[in-house]
């Protein structure tokens, strides 16, 4: 069944090799369907970054028993929460393990696995349209070696992130999903793992930069790596931006010119540069302002992870999430795969409510709902360090339920 030529349609045709498609795609190989990835890069997963994620019974049925703790710094699952300024600060901590780890041993994990399954991968495949027949999406155009080929499948996938490439083709609306984030790894850095386990996160509110007064609410992270390495960066949070007068949206240049100043002089968060290396740093974004409001934008397609915006809001990873939707979203299709009514009205109806009815779709849902009110009160509201400050208890209380 997955011998197969470019002539032939997949059962299941995936764009982009991140967890979300690579885990959709070991789990219909795994039910016994064709399976074909394409991807833009040059490998899975190309951009090098540090992880973390919760260890749930769906992390091993992908990649096997005990495959996370065997890569990863194992935390206590403490958050350490700063107030602006580092004047103040909590600790919470999740009930379940968590774990740290460098992104290309967990990619890697995944290849190896799909490979295991004879999934099929395309690499620098640049996906740019989908093809329709009847008014259904059944495959897509794409580019390699400056050559247009097309594809086909039966269920198309769209797993290429936060401008999720046929999601924007039918509508989703990602310039409202997105929030700009630096993301940075550095090595040699201070800290120490006894004392640092932990996520943390540094709340800057807006008008607080002396070099960028009106530069929107973010919230800095960190996170530690094997080898005293970490992962650090900052989260725009941009989902209250279009109500606040005080705020003027920055391009990239202005982004990276308040992360050095960051870097160099926030207190408490600019300790862990100190005479740190600093191995990669980027731009990029992270679609955790709004989740999609449709999964089916278009009959034919499935948009799934972060091309749905199904992620944690609060920032911390969306891998779980990911994995979780693609295995629902699977199952369900698969239910329906050699029927003439796949893609019938009702049928995407009926796949959209039974996944709003999961455990996942209502733990992610309920996450939003609460960041939103969460950002309103502090970053609207409040706004500033002094305000927020003053009323870090009040805070405290809602970061409790976070």
């Amino acid at each position: 069944m997955n011998n197969q030529n470019e002539k032939d349609i997949y059962d299941f045709l995936v764009v982009g090799a991140g967890p979300a498609g690579l885990s959709a795609s070991i789990i219909a190989a795994r039910k016994g369907h064709s399976v074909m990835i394409l991807e833009k890069g040059h490998i899975a997963g190309p951009k090098p970054r540090g992880e973390g994620m919760g260890y749930f019974p769906v992390v091993d049925e992908i990649l096997g028993d005990n495959f996370l703790p065997s890569i990863g710094i194992k935390s206590n699952g403490g958050r350490v929460w700063h107030s602006p300024g580092d004047e103040q600060s909590l600790t919470t901590f999740k009930d379940y393990p968590h774990y740290f780890f460098e992104w290309r041993q967990f990619i890697d994990r995944f290849v190896e696995v799909a490979n295991q399954e004879r999934v099929q991968m395309k690499f620098n495949c640049d996906v740019t349209h989908p093809i329709e027949k009847d008014g259904i999406c059944v495959g897509v155009k794409y580019k390699t070696n400056g050559k247009v080929n097309e594809i086909r499948g039966k269920v198309i996938l769209d797993c290429s992130g936060y401008d999720g490439i046929i999601g924007t083709q039918y509508g989703i609306p990602y310039e409202l999903m997105r929030c700009p984030i630096v993301k940075c790894l550095i090595s040699h850095a201070n800290y120490t793992l006894e004392s640092t386990p932990d996520l943390n996160f540094y709340f800057i509110g807006n008008g607080d930069l002396e070099y960028s007064l009106q530069f929107p609410p973010a919230v800095a992270y960190f996170f530690p790596l094997d080898g005293n390495r970490a992962e650090v960066g900052l989260m725009l949070r941009m989902a209250q931006v279009p109500n606040m007068k005080t705020v003027k949206i920055p391009d990239n240049s202005e982004i990276l010119r308040a992360w050095n100043e960051i870097k160099l002089s926030y207190p408490g968060f600019s300790e862990y540069f100190k005479d740190a290396d600093i191995d990669y740093e980027e731009v990029t974004n992270l679609p955790n302002a709004k989740m999609a409001e449709k999964f089916v934008p278009h009959p034919g397609v499935v948009i799934i992870g972060d091309s749905a915006g199904f992620v944690n809001p609060f920032g911390s990873s969306g891998l779980y999430y990911s994995m979780k939707m693609a295995k629902n979203w699977v199952n369900m299709v698969s239910e329906k795969l050699e029927t003439a009514d796949l893609w019938s009205t009702q049928n995407i109806d009926d796949y959209q409510a039974r996944f709003e009815e999961s455990e996942v779709y209502q733990e992610v849902k309920g996450s939003y709902n609460l960041i939103g009110a969460f950002e309103y009160k502090i970053f609207n509201r409040l706004r500033t360090s002094e305000k927020i400050n003053k009323k870090w208890d009040y805070i405290s209380n809602l970061l409790e339920q976070a």
